[in-house]
């Protein structure tokens, strides 16, 4: 397979990694293409700037995984739905056939009350973050073949946010309320791109639409509770600030369609991410 990646960073290059491990050749786009990873063929490139795309023949898949520069609205509409629409007119120009899976996210839900959400559940962002995501959906929908990948929040390795929040104590005073979150380990939302794509090279029928969470969500107090009990820490107060605390979170996400075409997790809950993890660090 003949593998492009725009935005070959952390979770664009984890994929990366596991697409050479198995023998495809990989291309990454990045402004500075000197980052990607070994055996990654570089490629000099900003989706914000169409000119600049030029890619080669032959490609069979794009994953698009770009961060956005920076968080206002006007970064991610350059980013998602401005940046997706270039990278795409580029690739039809040298590689027509090629399957597009675009990195989205369960913001575009919006908030939800803390109800159940899937595929069929039409988006209803409150925040311009996952309006833009939706707009860039809506880019490839048009396109007429790709899959948007929905991923919840990410964590893992280099994604330590929430552990370092409850180990310094940070608190805030907003009220306690019954919040519901939704993850993926950075490991499984890696493997769960590289699924989508092979679906595709495999003549499966690949859905326009999918959703990257572990097979639990969770209530955000009970994750503060697990990782304070886990650090040794004072349990955790409900008042404890960080990202998952705003409204846009509280839903509680199905990942049963990505399941069902044959993938599994490796962490099914935070439980057993976040174990690893503070193996890892040390705690």
């Amino acid at each position: 397979m003949k593998l492009l990646i725009v935005g070959c960073g952390d979770l664009g290059g984890r994929v990366a990694r596991l697409a050479l491990g198995r023998g495809d050749q990989v291309l990454g786009v990045r402004r500075d293409p000197g980052r990607v990873p070994a055996g990654v063929e570089p490629i000099r490139g900003d989706v914000g700037e169409a000119a600049s795309l030029v890619f080669p023949s032959g490609i069979d898949a794009m994953i698009y995984s770009v961060a956005a520069s920076e968080r206002t609205d006007a970064g991610y509409r350059r980013a998602y739905p401005q940046g997706l629409s270039h990278a795409i007119e580029a690739l039809d120009r040298s590689s027509p056939g090629a399957h597009v899976v675009f990195v989205s996210s369960t913001a575009v839900y919006g908030e939800n009350g803390g109800r159940w959400v899937d595929e069929e559940t039409l988006p209803f962002p409150t925040r311009f973050q996952g309006v833009r995501m939706a707009e860039a959906e809506a880019v490839l929908a048009k396109r007429g073949r790709g899959t948007s990948l929905r991923l919840a929040g990410i964590y893992g390795p280099g994604r330590t946010r929430l552990i370092e929040t409850v180990r310094s104590g940070s608190f805030d005073s907003r009220p306690a309320v019954r919040q519901w979150t939704n993850r993926i380990h950075v490991d499984d939302a890696a493997r769960a791109l590289l699924h989508v794509v092979d679906l595709h090279l495999g003549g499966e029928p690949v859905p326009g639409i999918l959703n990257g969470v572990d097979a639990e969500p969770a209530i955000r107090e009970d994750v503060l509770a697990f990782l304070a009990q886990r650090l040794g820490m004072p349990p955790a107060t409900p008042g404890l600030a960080d990202e998952e605390s705003r409204p846009f979170s509280n839903k509680r996400v199905r990942g049963d369609r990505l399941r069902g075409s044959g993938f599994e997790v490796r962490y099914p809950s935070f439980r057993e991410g976040y174990d690893a993890l503070l193996e890892i660090t040390g705690k």
